[in-house]
């Protein structure tokens, strides 16, 4: 033996006779002098990487002390790097498929025979080497690579965390080139909901979400849905792909539902909108105050200025003239709600309409907020309904080119100002 092998063998011996490990320290002892031996010699072997001298004596290890002497596993981890080492080196192909073989069998074996022996073991990278091991030999163990893929799923399913985006992928590609796409989706979106603010997983889900045709993502919902009735997250998903597809209709469809599941702040806006296009006004303030009521959401000009269109939609004119204010409040820049309000007032003239010569000289205020709105043509188009000169001759208050005061009502609205005297 070499002299480094007799210090060694000097150091395990007095570790384990300090540590016996049966009430019979007598036989404790004859067994750790036998597994020491058996041990030394396995791993003189090993080191020097004669890995078939080492064979005989690892068997006998493996067999009567699998964790000696760090009460570990790596004795089985030799085990398998020797094998791997042997079939990498062996050009008979039968023989390298014995190697390969003898490997994955202690790949099996280490971890109920560990945990057996209440030694040290990490389920996960055992199963995680298993399925490495198999793949980077896929061309001479292609008959058993689906134990790879199940080792993978092991490892998901010990800790989801932990398994790299590579592995995810490999999940994910073995369900898609199967073609079961519904697991394929589900695992999709688990991954997107779990692990999605991930660059890698990111890249996965983006990646078949774009392979998947978005028709047989949402067939494959909206089966489903038929079997799961208000499933929270798969109306969610379906509502989702409803909108990248622009399913205008089927998003009505599901909006109800979408409703009741205390949906963010974001889905809200979105269906205020919807509703608003499909002249449903009362359902648009529904979802408004919906929106209100959720905690820590800060209601933007965008929202002031649809509840604005609703209101006028009901011909609430004072009301919309208000949610268009707040809206400007809100955000000063917000150059939609200023056009609103010229609008607004050009419907209200038009709805109420105008009784007698002064009623007139709305347009001019009219025509004052177009320009404000940076709407020159709207501005423009108020000049036909100008008080015309013989309204100015005969309205004593009306110098053309003076200034005057100006005031007029429609349904609770009140449009007043100080404008300029100009005729058609």
């Amino acid at each position: 033996m070499h002299r480094t092998g007799i210090v060694f063998v000097a150091a395990v011996c007095g570790l384990v006779l300090a540590t016996p490990r049966s009430a019979s320290a007598q036989a404790v002892h004859q067994l750790d002098q036998e597994s020491l031996t058996h041990y030394t010699l396995y791993y003189e072997n090993y080191k020097a990487k004669n890995y078939l001298d080492a064979l005989q004596n690892l068997h006998w290890i493996l067999q009567n002390a699998p964790t000696f002497y760090r009460n570990t596993d790596v004795n089985f981890k030799r085990g398998v790097e020797i094998y791997g080492a042997l079939a990498d080196a062996e050009t008979d192909p039968v023989k390298k498929r014995e190697y390969l073989d003898s490997a994955l069998v202690l790949l099996d074996r280490a971890i109920p025979v560990t945990q057996a022996a209440g030694g040290e073991i990490d389920a996960f990278e055992w199963k995680l080497s298993k399925g490495r091991f198999i793949q980077v030999r896929v061309d001479i163990l292609e008959d058993i690579k689906d134990q790879a893929v199940a080792a993978y799923w092991e490892c998901y399913d010990l800790d989801p965390a932990k398994l790299d985006p590579y592995y995810l992928d490999v999940l994910v590609g073995d369900l898609y080139t199967r073609g079961d796409l519904g697991r394929a989706l589900n695992f999709l979106r688990e991954l997107q909901d779990t692990r999605g603010e991930e660059v890698g997983v990111k890249g996965i889900v983006t990646k078949y979400f774009t392979v998947i045709p978005p028709e047989e993502q949402i067939a494959f919902l909206e089966e489903q849905l038929e079997n799961k009735p208000g499933d929270t997250e798969l109306i969610l998903q379906l509502f989702e792909l409803y909108q990248q597809e622009a399913y205008h209709d089927q998003m009505m469809e599901l909006a109800p539902q979408v409703l009741a599941l205390d949906p963010t702040a974001d889905v809200l806006r979105l269906l205020l909108r919807m509703y608003l296009e499909d002249g449903d006004a009362a359902q648009a303030m529904e979802i408004f105050a919906q929106l209100q009521a959720l905690p820590g959401v800060e209601i933007k000009a965008e929202d002031y200025h649809n509840m604005g269109i609703a209101h006028q939609d009901q011909e609430r004119f004072g009301e919309s003239a208000s949610f268009y204010r707040q809206a400007l409040n809100t955000d000063p820049e917000y150059s939609a709600a200023r056009l609103a309000i010229a609008n607004l007032y050009a419907t209200a003239a038009s709805t109420c309409g105008i009784d007698g010569r002064e009623e007139a000289a709305v347009f001019w205020l009219i025509a004052d907020a177009y320009t404000r709105a940076g709407d020159p043509a709207g501005a423009r188009r108020m000049r036909t309904a100008f008080p015309t000169a013989e309204d100015i001759f005969y309205v004593q208050k009306w110098t053309a080119g003076e200034s005057t005061q100006v005031s007029y009502s429609c349904r609770g609205l009140t449009i007043s100002g100080t404008t300029t005297v100009r005729q058609q």
